[in-house]
């Protein structure tokens, strides 16, 4: 009777407070109802379902962030079925913090505004900065000395300077761009922070749409201002005054209703290119969504104005209906192939390369999986490789119970997160690497439309394993992080490790395995790397989903330097901070000082930090 009092009452916007407090208080049953009708079959206490959370790790999210995953987030579809109340009750039911102990973005965030806030200097970007993902057009993840300014003897002298905290985030991906005595910060709640590199005081913040995951690119127009560019989840784009904050143009650069940016950006000639990529994989696990429909895409626009020069798909093929579900739901494609990461600009060739996702529907499309070349004026596909075929996939691959059309051609979900290298060879020849989470490295012959030169299976590979979000390389070798994280031939403390390979032929120069997580007893918890690595003269730095940052010998693959980031921290903003799992974006190397965020609680350990570590 209690509960059926309840559901009345929460009809009346008048009573929503109360509803909330005897929801919270009394009543699980609404909750765990809502979850066993639309939740369990793929965030059961077992972890069976690639991509979907464990009910132990749910617990650790803050329920205001359940709430609104299904409201307007990953969870739309799966909760369509449920009232706002039962979303609510659910939320509170799963997770293990109290609703309202976790304020999300503004009303739990107090700035701490620098006293003073000068322009940049005329020479912000000729003095040591870092910009976008890759540093240069080859997308080597190369901090040279002259811009790192730090080697292997001061690694022992680094300390934790500051610490900033995003309120009621669980995970922390971004990779900054820093000049001028300033950082750049994409928040995983929507904004753009502008902060004191040495003291982590605030300049500014720019509101965005929706979280900011890609690399931050700055430049310097010819008229002497210094330019952001960025993209976020609602796959908006922005041009940003990097001194005030202002913005100088926007663009919707994809409609979808589950696009989103997450590639970093590339410039050129003054044209900026972005990929754009999507959530549908997830969407495609509902028997009432019509899968699928999003292909990737490449836009390029005029960086100055915003002017949109081409958009050009992935996938040449007409978008067709396919099949029905035995409940009459129409199935599209070919579909996905999205663009997850940096372009890589080739001048020489006139292209820029991509690298793609899987496809979202079968048959897959000939372009997914693929290392792509796209002309740099038109956008026109000029040639592709396809490194595994038949690779559709959607969460509903992984339902036993999901209709058979929905597991139709099912693959293994071995896309590309990481961008493609380009390298020269010391006899003049050229080799594009990329690294693919089928545990792959690829050597293609850019000058002989992708011809394969070599591959060297590094992984066993899978969802979340293999080559996940980056290498780093320089004019010899290719460093390598392995992900594995939930590969069934890699026990939670085995998966990862790092490769140097002779990126000539393919050679294995060293092999250094994942360190023993000290943290085995949580849930998330994992040895597995899947962050990007990155390379300075003498360190080479990759995180781990244990929370560890650690810096190895390129020359011999020796741990030099392990700090555990996993613990409390007081922040410079006042959000209370806690460390976790390191994936996404890796370190930046700036005069002597480095940055990174810390916390992934997807399939990790939470957290919510970004770190910046200084000499002592």
């Amino acid at each position: 009777m209690f509960r059926q009092v309840i559901r009345l009452l929460c009809c009346s916007v008048v009573v929503v407070t109360f509803c909330e407090i005897a929801l919270s208080d009394d009543d699980t049953n609404i909750g765990r109802d809502a979850f066993e009708s639309a939740c369990s079959g793929c965030h059961s206490h077992k972890l069976v379902v690639p991509r979907a959370m464990s009910r132990t790790q749910m617990a650790e999210l803050p329920p205001e962030k359940i709430f609104k995953a299904q409201k307007e987030g990953l969870m739309l579809i799966q909760a369509a079925g449920l009232n706002e109340i039962e979303k609510r009750a659910l939320a509170i039911y799963v997770s293990k913090i109290p609703w309202g102990t976790v304020r999300e973005k503004k009303a739990a965030e107090k700035l701490s505004q620098c006293d003073t806030s000068p322009p940049l200097a005329a020479d912000a970007l000729e003095k040591p900065h870092w910009s976008g993902w890759g540093l240069d057009l080859d997308n080597t993840h190369f901090q040279p000395a002259d811009r790192a300014r730090l080697d292997i003897d001061d690694l022992e002298n680094l300390e934790l300077k500051w610490a900033f905290g995003y309120p009621g985030a669980t995970t922390v991906t971004t990779q900054p761009a820093v000049a001028g005595g300033r950082i750049y910060l994409g928040g995983p709640n929507g904004g753009i922070y502008a902060l004191d590199s040495k003291t982590g005081c605030a300049h500014w913040k720019f509101e965005t749409g929706g979280a900011v995951r890609g690399a931050i690119l700055i430049t310097q127009f010819e008229d002497g201002r210094f330019v952001l560019f960025a993209g976020d989840r609602e796959a908006m784009f922005y041009a940003i005054d990097a001194n005030t904050g202002e913005m100088l143009w926007k663009d919707k650069a994809d409609d979808h209703k589950w696009a989103l940016i997450t590639a970093s950006p590339a410039l050129y000639g003054g044209i900026v290119y972005v990929g754009l990529s999507s959530f549908e994989e997830l969407a495609g696990g509902s028997d009432v969504y019509e899968c699928c429909t999003f292909r990737g895409n490449v836009v390029a626009y005029v960086a100055a104005t915003g002017k949109r020069l081409w958009k050009s798909s992935t996938i040449v093929e007409p978008l067709e209906k396919t099949r029905q579900l035995a409940n009459g739901t129409q199935l599209w494609g070919p579909s996905g192939a999205a663009v997850w990461s940096q372009p890589t600009i080739d001048p020489k060739a006139g292209v820029l390369y991509v690298t793609t996702g899987d496809s979202y529907s079968a048959p897959a499309a000939a372009t997914s999986d693929s290392v792509l070349a796209m002309d740099l004026k038109t956008g026109k596909i000029k040639w592709h490789v396809q490194t595994y075929a038949g690779d559709a996939f959607t969460t509903a691959c992984a339902l036993p119970d999901a209709d058979p059309a929905q597991k139709e051609g099912c693959g293994p979900d071995v896309d590309y997160g990481s961008s493609a290298i380009l390298r020269t060879l010391p006899d003049g020849r050229r080799i594009l690497l990329a690294g693919q989470k089928s545990g792959v490295m690829h050597a293609l012959d850019p000058d002989k439309r992708g011809e394969i030169i070599w591959q060297k299976q590094l992984s066993p590979g899978g969802v979340l394993g293999g080559i996940e979000w980056g290498f780093a390389a320089d004019d010899k070798y290719v460093y390598v992080p392995i992900s594995d994280v939930w590969e069934s031939s890699s026990a939670p403390g085995q998966a990862g490790g790092v490769y140097a390979l002779n990126f000539a032929d393919g050679r294995e120069i060293w092999n250094t395995p994942a360190a023993k997580p000290d943290c085995l007893e949580r849930a998330g918890c994992n040895a597995g790397q899947p962050a990007a690595a990155t390379l300075i003269p003498g360190v080479l730095f990759s995180g781990s989903m244990d929370g560890h940052m650690r810096a190895y010998d390129p020359g011999t693959g020796k741990v030099i330097w392990d700090v555990d980031t996993k613990r409390d921290y007081t922040t410079v903003n006042g959000v209370p901070g806690t460390g976790g799992a390191i994936k996404g974006a890796g370190v930046t190397v700036v005069d002597g000082w480095l940055y990174f965020g810390s916390g992934y609680g997807l399939w990790g350990l939470p957290g919510n930090v970004f770190l910046a570590y200084g000499p002592k």
